[in-house]
């Protein structure tokens, strides 16, 4: 006969706590005390203790029939320096939708938590994060790439929305940037596209790991060298002040380059061409990888109310398997972005297929 399953009552006696709390250290809860906590599950592993799966599966099932109860209070973590921008860009709002959807779904309550209040530290947002019983924290999109902040997330599980969160580095759900620029210039060379230029402010690219531009370096490489288009990267944010500086220096770009086809995270670029006597799509298409911004464009609908899902079905996963703190390997769960034809490109030849299987 095989050893009879170790049960977590007998790993409480063992350890001489009560079954709660024997649960709660093996989930992780920083509830227990550390040492406690390490104390059990050492123990446990020691007993060779494991989860009954087909518990955890009844468990699990039960959960489900039963009427959506509150679990707990999950925080939205916005880092702007205004508490209005970080609520008002459509992109970080659309991924707020999704994130409050699925908290109520699931019996939670997601809170904005402002992290730039003035008067607030790192160590002062821990306390009232805690005083206010979370132990749950999303962290939205940042102000700038490669952010890093000073707080202490060792009691909450967390998760960032994108990666422009450098410290600490969390778990991160994000749009599929790579493929997403793939996927716009497979699209243009389907609709006869060679000389394909692409444009973008220079936070953009970092905030995004230079996801964005890598597989257009990739295309320009397996191209003729005729047909290769540099990248015109704008120095700083995207932000109006600064992408207006651009204008004179896109335009001799554009002149001297003369390409056929933009992918673009620059909306104001039609404008440019159109005031400079070049229609889109007649003269040339224009594609880009944020339908939220240019929303008539041809383009990527990065799905952003489902990276907010799939961002607080994460962390909802984390928070009640008891995983706290900066994880020691962080994931990164990518969501496909959707082509959507809008009113910016057209065809100008048959396919370029020799360009479309060295992109296969």
């Amino acid at each position: 006969m095989p050893d009879a399953r170790v049960t977590l009552k007998q790993v409480a006696a063992r350890a001489g706590v009560h079954v709660s709390t024997a649960w709660r250290a093996l989930k992780n809860d920083t509830y227990v005390e550390a040492s406690k906590r390490a104390r059990i599950r050492a123990l446990a592993e020691e007993l060779g203790y494991t989860p009954d799966p087909m518990l955890t599966a009844l468990s699990n099932y039960r959960r489900k029939q039963a009427p959506v109860a509150f679990q707990s209070t999950l925080a939205w973590i916005n880092n702007f320096p205004m508490r209005e921008q970080g609520r008002t860009l459509v992109n970080i709002a659309g991924c707020h939708e999704g994130a409050l959807r699925y908290a109520t779904q699931m019996g939670f309550k997601l809170e904005e938590f402002w992290l730039a209040e003035p008067g607030m530290s790192g160590k002062r947002a821990r306390e009232v994060l805690l005083a206010r019983g979370i132990r749950g924290l999303v962290f939205a999109p940042q102000p700038l790439s490669g952010t890093e902040l000073n707080i202490d997330i060792e009691a909450f599980a967390s998760v960032a929305i994108g990666f422009s969160l450098s410290a600490p580095r969390l778990h991160a759900v994000a749009n599929h940037q790579h493929n997403a620029t793939l996927r716009a210039l497979r699209e243009l060379a389907k609709l006869g596209h060679t000389r394909i230029g692409m444009v973008a402010a220079n936070d953009t690219l970092r905030r995004a790991n230079h996801s964005f531009e890598s597989p257009y370096h990739f295309f320009q490489a397996v191209q003729d060298e005729a047909q290769r288009v540099p990248l015109f990267a704008i120095p700083g944010r995207d932000e109006p002040g600064n992408i207006a500086r651009a204008r004179d220096d896109f335009l001799a770009w554009f002149k001297r380059h003369r390409p056929t086809a933009l992918v673009s995270h620059v909306g104001e670029v039609r404008g440019w061409l159109e005031a400079a006597g070049h229609s889109a799509p007649a003269d040339v298409s224009l594609a880009t990888l944020s339908r939220v911004f240019d929303p008539t464009w041809s383009g990527i609908d990065q799905q952003e109310s489902e990276i907010g899902r799939r961002a607080l079905e994460l962390l909802v996963s984390l928070f009640q398997s008891g995983e706290r703190g900066a994880p020691a390997t962080p994931l990164r769960l990518l969501v496909e972005g959707r082509w959507i034809e809008g009113d910016t490109t057209r065809r100008i030849g048959p396919p370029a297929k020799a360009l479309l299987e060295r992109l296969s």
